[in-house]
């Protein structure tokens, strides 16, 4: 299914950008310059700082391991010239020269096409020794060579020629290089019928993390364990090249292209739509600015999904996520809906971010990266993609978090003694995403009264709270401090109220008792919120299960992040209150 929307891609989306078949993008180095009749004129350079193994160009590909199998017209000087590098072997050199000249010549004669007698007048004449007698210093015999015929390049794709095009279709169409009576006839499980197929994919993935430079195969197998029924290689999946090379290009063109692509440690996520569309999800996944997601949410697909997933109608779309061990890529994720749908998910999603800053401002909307390493110490070394790969799905898709995050959330929360905006963005993430616990999150985009909530978590909730209520009125009593009640007794409180709280209200009991004498207003509004949040607490609980510890770091961050807001709002009220007498 993955495959063939890929080629369906190519065929629809990629007609008029799809290199012809068999050619592929390859740093050209180097132009020996020919005349029309095929004399040596000099050899160019095309390297620069910027682009140090030369000019990109859609030139004759082909997918070769160890054996001898020269590209058409455009190939290493080994071929090209039978220049060997330091560590060649001399006979494999000379073979390798020795093919390449058979295959220009084989095109030479089937096309008559006047470029490629040039070359092969070249290459069959003493022209070539001249060639090899000034070659520059800093020449590389394993960079790739071709050839320019009075200003004409007959391997670049760009240059049009026809004839040569087609023969090197034609060539490669046997499943081996050239003809081959013994190519493997099976039915291509992209196409449905019956013919020719790869015994290696014709091209290999390209940008995925961990993989080699060179390219990944996205469909191989060469150990016993992955083979069956004595098929290896990619005849595991029989597919036939026409629908292998057009997939492939069509995900590398995905890859390549910043506006389909993003990168979450290592995996590489990409999306496409059947038809063209303006709605682009990943603006939104990678860094959202705050006045574009408003207008998301303020369109018209708020509040409902807009069509049926089997809506035939509506336009489809499509996401992947890949990443790479060395040769193999690894399928890590496939998301298939309609682009209404996936617009109305991201609304949700990004309406269930909301809640107050840590310090009672406006909400900002936060991307894939900052939720998810949220949750570890140091996300370059111990995030897995099963992270990113599950807050992309549920933004795109409206699938439920699993709990698993919820779990590195809360272990996170003890362990740095806090919960910072981006783990309370997703903690209200996780639970709206459940549909067991998603009422609980109503009007909770900031401190709320009367949550929701019952039993157990509401007393979760409200411990939380206390913790943030017991640590002001040790602030206000001690000033700073160099560890607070919060840093040294988080995690038993969230875990173990019954444990935490006797000791820390007895000694909050001693902070107001000196407040009352130094700060008779703050005594008073400190005393009233601690009576109005142990009112929810006749008893505290023995102990608190994973949502419930979520729900106490909620409690905590809606208080203290309400306390810092009156703060600040009275601040500024003094302030405006002495600057007037003043006047």
């Amino acid at each position: 299914m993955i495959l063939s929307k890929l080629k369906e891609y190519a065929d629809t989306r990629m007609q008029d950008d799809l290199p012809p078949a068999m050619y592929g993008k390859t740093s050209i180095a180097w132009f020996v310059r020919l005349t029309a009749d095929g004399q040596y004129e000099g050899i160019v350079s095309l390297k620069t700082k910027e682009a140090k193994r030369g000019i990109a160009t859609n030139a004759p590909h082909l997918g070769r391991t160890v054996g001898v199998k020269p590209k058409l017209l455009a190939d290493t000087g080994e071929y090209v010239l039978g220049v060997g590098r330091s560590n060649s072997k001399p006979e494999r050199v000379k073979e390798c020269h020795e093919q390449f000249k058979q295959l220009v010549q084989a095109c030479a004669e089937a096309t008559q096409e006047p470029t490629v007698q040039a070359v092969l007048h070249f290459l069959t004449s003493s022209e070539i020794e001249a060639a090899k007698a000034e070659l520059p210093d800093d020449f590389d015999p394993g960079e790739v060579i071709t050839f320019s015929v009075d200003e004409a390049v007959p391997a670049d794709a760009k240059s049009n020629f026809q004839a040569i095009e087609e023969f090197w279709a034609e060539y490669t169409s046997g499943g081996q290089v050239g003809q081959d009576n013994n190519a493997p006839v099976m039915t291509c499980l992209i196409t449905g019928t019956e013919g020719i197929v790869e015994q290696r994919l014709p091209f290999l993935v390209k940008g995925l993390i961990g993989g080699q430079p060179s390219g990944t195969a996205l469909v191989s197998a060469n150990s016993p364990p992955f083979m069956s029924y004595g098929l290896k290689n990619s005849l595991t999946s029989p597919i036939s090249r026409d629908a292998a090379e057009k997939f492939i290009k069509a995900l590398n063109s995905l890859i390549a292209d910043e506006k389909s692509r993003i990168y979450m440690s290592s995996t590489v996520y990409v999306f496409w739509t059947k038809e063209k569309t303006g709605f682009n999800p990943f603006v939104y996944l990678k860094q959202p600015k705050p006045e574009e997601v408003k207008i998301l949410l303020t369109s018209p697909l708020t509040g409902k999904i807009a069509s049926s997933f089997n809506d035939e109608k509506a336009n489809q779309f499509y996401a992947l996520a890949l990443s790479a061990n060395n040769a193999r890529a690894v399928l890590r994720d496939w998301l298939e809906t309609t682009v209404p749908n996936a617009k109305a998910n991201l609304q949700q999603w990004f309406q269930s971010q909301q809640i107050v800053d840590p310090y009672g401002a406006n909400p900002r909307p936060l991307g894939v990266y900052a939720l998810a390493t949220s949750v570890y110490r140091d996300a370059s070394k111990e995030m897995q993609p099963a992270a990113p790969t599950a807050l992309i799905r549920s933004a795109l898709h409206g699938d439920r978090i699993p709990e698993d995050m919820l779990m590195k959330l809360v272990r996170r929360n003890r362990t740095e003694q806090d919960i910072t905006y981006p783990r309370a963005v997703l903690l209200k993430l996780i639970f709206s995403s459940n549909p067991t616990s998603k009422e609980m999150m109503h009007n909770m985009e900031q401190l709320n009264s009367d949550p929701n909530l019952q039993g157990l978590d509401l007393q979760a909730y409200a411990c939380g709270r206390l913790l943030a209520v017991l640590e002001s009125i040790q602030k206000a009593a001690l000033g700073s401090v160099n560890a607070s009640l919060t840093d040294r007794y988080y995690g038993s409180a969230s875990s173990t109220p019954a444990v935490a709280f006797p000791p820390l209200l007895r000694g909050a009991r001693a902070h107001l008792s000196k407040l009352r004498k130094t700060k008779a207003g703050a005594h008073k509004a400190l005393e009233e919120r601690l009576e109005e949040v142990t009112a929810y607490l006749p008893t505290f609980p023995k102990t608190l299960g994973l949502q419930q510890q979520g729900l106490f770091g909620l409690g905590y961050y809606h208080q203290r992040a309400n306390d810092r807001a009156s703060a600040k709002a009275k601040s500024e009220a003094n302030k405006a209150a002495q600057t007037a007498s003043a006047s």
